[in-house]
């Protein structure tokens, strides 16, 4: 079965690199068929509809994916299949069924609390919607995110968006004023 299975895998390598999606997902798919639970052929698969302008059967191979790679505990990989699937809500689900959409990326938010792109793309809808308050807390959620992965600039950035939106909102001031006084502070091994 290996020896199969790679075969395969090289043919469907040259079939994607010469523009041939259609022959390179049969051969995928018959990847697939040996072995289900190979994540990254489903993320290939759903590059390949992408190309081809199916974005609801490569949502569908993205979801697996994630899925899968979370169930593996990948998170790494898993936020790049988590990525892709908010894009395609944002063009698939959003200009048809708003709660749907919201329903969506908050299901990828509790699976992967840091995916950046479900969230703003969260954030843009209310945004679109005029729902401030969620705008705000959505704003605010990426900025803790922002400053638990050490991209203090972005979270900064978000908090100053906050704050902008809402000049009276304590939380957003409170958390902006915190990470501006961390910043001031002598890192430990420097002189005062």
């Amino acid at each position: 079965m290996a020896d199969q299975k790679s075969l395969i895998i090289k043919l469907a390598h040259i079939y994607y690199h010469t523009g041939s999606w259609d022959k390179a997902i049969i051969e995928y798919e018959k990847i697939i068929a040996l072995d289900p639970n190979d994540y990254n052929v489903h993320v290939t698969l759903g590059e390949l509809y992408l190309k081809k302008g199916d974005l609801e059967r490569a949502f569908k191979q993205f979801e697996i994916s994630a899925n899968g790679y979370m169930r593996e505990k990948n998170t790494k990989k898993a936020s790049g299949a988590y990525r892709e699937m908010a894009n395609l809500i944002q063009k698939l689900i959003e200009p048809q069924d708003v709660e749907k959409a919201i329903g969506m990326y908050k299901e990828i938010l509790a699976k992967l609390p840091e995916s950046t792109e479900a969230l703003m793309n969260l954030r843009d809808l209310y945004l679109r919607h005029n729902q401030m308050e969620d705008v705000i807390s959505c704003t605010l959620k990426l900025g803790d995110l922002y400053n638990r992965l050490d991209y203090v600039d972005k979270a900064e950035n978000e908090y100053i968006k906050a704050t902008t939106m809402d000049p009276s909102h304590a939380g957003a001031k409170e958390k902006l004023e915190q990470l501006r006084g961390e910043l001031n502070q002598p890192k430990p091994g420097e002189g005062a």
